[in-house]
């Protein structure tokens, strides 16, 4: 079951998600279960995703 704002990230090939309105199942990329994030996991994943240059 997945909640409003959580994060999710794949193991296999790093995409992110956030949800914007939970429900019922998982996620899944790359054919495997995403994993939840932290909050202060997911405060650091968007930092570095808004820094200048970041991949």
């Amino acid at each position: 079951m997945t909640e409003k704002a959580d994060v999710f990230k794949c193991r296999e090939c790093g995409c992110i998600v956030t949800v914007l309105k939970g429900g019922k199942g998982s996620l899944d990329c790359c054919g495997k279960p995403m994993i939840v994030v932290t909050p202060d996991e997911a405060k650091k994943l968007s930092f570095d995703l808004a820094r200048p240059g970041a991949p």
